[in-house]
């Protein structure tokens, strides 16, 4: 069978739950989710070994290893990046970073049949939460921030807007007297390593997806939060 595209195996540990899958040609194989606030690394390498074989593969035909890279748990993201970037280097093997928000877009997405905008919220475990709105076709409309959710609701444009992530009661909290249609998606909540495949996938061979580092959101202070809105914090990528 001739091959399309890279296999990639990709991973995320970056929230609450732990997910791995694989992708060959073009096709999500082996995936993985379960959710799992702890214990992400205890089990991350026997998920990993699960999905290669339920795909049918070994990790000697994998091309390259795609991770979350957040915004999310300090502990979770340095588990699943820590893990690519040993298997990456043990294979000299590209390992790629692709954002946790995008992921959960990705996913709402591919199964919204409108076209309409999405705002992805994912819990910080503080006051804030970390947010990005993103157009029907996955397309980001605002910089991810760490902001109170009313301010992240400022970010979605007019109209129709899809609600995503862990974060969304309190998103629909704060749109109670909103004036524009905000519908919650439900699911996906967290991010799916099936999707996270698919985005690296779609841009390899690019300078298009996010180096394996760490993103911290860092929001400022509560009063700023309330007073400037969006648009005051930066992704900060470290090593």
């Amino acid at each position: 069978m001739e091959k399309t595209g890279p296999t990639l195996l990709a991973i995320d540990t970056a929230s609450t739950s732990l997910s791995t899958a694989v992708l060959v040609n073009g096709e999500v194989k082996g995936e993985l989710y379960e959710d799992m606030e702890r214990g992400q690394a205890e089990n991350l390498m026997r998920f990993i070994a699960e999905s290669l074989d339920q795909a049918g593969i070994t990790f000697d035909e994998v091309d390259g290893v795609a991770v979350t890279v957040g915004p999310g748990a300090f502990t979770g993201m340095r588990i699943g990046l820590a893990t690519a970037r040993a298997l990456g280097l043990a294979r000299k093997i590209p390992v790629v970073g692709v954002s946790s928000l995008e992921a959960v877009a990705y996913g709402v997405s591919e199964r919204d049949q409108q076209g309409r905008n999405i705002l992805v919220a994912l819990d910080s475990k503080r006051n804030e939460i970390f947010a990005q709105a993103f157009d029907g076709k996955k397309r980001p409309l605002s910089a991810p921030e760490c902001v109170a959710p009313r301010q992240a609701l400022m970010m979605a444009p007019p109209g129709d807007t899809l609600l995503a992530g862990d974060a969304t009661p309190r998103l629909l909290t704060a749109a109670a007297h909103a004036p524009d249609a905000f519908y919650d998606c439900t699911t996906p909540g967290l991010p799916r390593a099936g999707n996270v495949a698919r985005i690296a996938a779609a841009r390899w061979g690019t300078d298009e997806n996010l180096p394996p580092v760490p993103m911290y959101l860092r929001a400022p202070d509560a009063r700023r939060i309330e007073d400037q809105g969006p648009a005051k914090n930066k992704p900060v990528h470290e090593e």
